[in-house]
């Protein structure tokens, strides 16, 4: 699968290769294509993105999960359409399975994996707006998509990362676009699955997660990853900066700077021209702050209890004592004002 190369799928639709986007060893092929035929003339000539994935037939298949959000969306709130992937064409190919090589490669002797094709709109990177005001109207945007996804269609995306915040531009206006649910969970539905992962980019992987047996994904856990990714994509992060490191770092030494970062601070200041961002950050690390100081006043209280042989108090895990909320996360991205001064990029 390379550039210059033609791919013909089923019900008419070929494809021109162009050049590889990203690719994990047995996993997924993300690559850019030019659409040379399919049952839409309109599309015709279009660039696209398409993805080529192994996955667990345990798992709801992406472009499913997608459209049925999308379906959602046109009921519940026709708005949100402009902020969820749009997919042209999805096949899945039951009868492919992942060859044994790689699967001994990738240490999965007993998960069969089998191949998903996904043909979908071409949209932008997020780190592509270089104008703060856009930048932050795009970030606030995708907070409100990853919100109506959880409380509206009852999706977890579960892998929130600089790489899967998008934006594209319609009529002449931007809008920011949550994209890739390749890890997403319908937690309307019950999964039995034959297999733990962890799911995420470990740069953005919250402080929980990073522990060989992960406990349960939780909405938390990815508004936490959306402070990591404000973090990357504003801060000054220089050779020397801590940050730098936490691509290398073990998930041990990495879960303890994170904690330090969420704790005691600060993260780095924003680069020239994205000060205004500094409040976001500082107000949403308070957030998860607050939130991981009433854990420990309850794991305090908790021992109390034994001590004393009464009940132990009760305590919401999920919002961490309901520190950590859509509404505390949303109350810190408002509202956003430059420094004086400064311009953007």
């Amino acid at each position: 699968m390379c550039s210059g190369y033609d791919l013909e799928l089923a019900d008419g639709w070929i494809l021109a290769l162009g050049e590889m986007i990203s690719s994990r060893q047995g996993r997924k092929v993300v690559i850019h294509a030019r659409i040379t035929s399919c049952p839409f003339p309109e599309l015709n000539g279009q660039t696209v993105v398409g993805k080529w994935s192994w996955v667990s037939p345990s798992r709801t298949f992406e472009a499913d999960i997608i459209a049925s959000a999308r379906r959602l969306a046109e009921e519940d709130y026709p708005k949100m359409l402009l902020h969820l992937p749009e997919i042209y064409c999805s096949q899945r190919c039951d009868g492919l399975l992942l060859p044994c090589k790689c699967k001994e490669i990738l240490h999965e002797h007993s998960e069969d994996r089998i191949l998903r094709v996904m043909i979908q709109k071409e949209l932008i990177s997020i780190r592509k707006l270089g104008n703060p005001d856009m930048l932050a109207q795009a970030f606030k945007a995708i907070f409100e998509c990853y919100r109506w996804l959880y409380e509206k269609a009852h999706i977890m995306h579960r892998d929130i990362s600089v790489a899967n915040l998008m934006f594209h531009e319609v009529h002449g206006k931007m809008y920011g676009v949550l994209n890739d649910f390749d890890r997403a969970l319908d937690f309307s539905k019950k999964f039995e699955f034959t297999f733990k992962q962890r799911t995420g980019t470990k740069l953005y992987i919250a402080t929980d997660l990073l522990v060989p047996d992960p406990p349960e994904h939780l909405y938390r856990h990815d508004l936490e990853s959306l402070l990591y990714v404000l973090v990357s994509l504003t801060c000054q992060i220089t050779e020397n900066s801590p940050l730098n490191f936490w691509t290398t770092d073990t998930m041990e030494n990495l879960r303890t700077k994170k904690k330090m970062a969420i704790y005691e601070g600060p993260f780095p200041l924003c680069k020239n021209g994205f000060t205004g961002f500094d409040l976001w950050i500082l107000d949403m690390r308070d957030v998860f702050r607050q939130g991981f100081h009433a854990r420990n006043n309850h794991a305090s209280n908790v021992e109390r209890a034994q001590i004393k042989k009464t009940k132990p108090p009760v305590f919401d895990h999920e919002t961490l004592g309901g520190e950590v909320t859509f509404d505390r996360f949303a109350a810190a991205m408002d509202p956003f004002k430059q420094m004086e001064g400064e311009d953007g990029l």
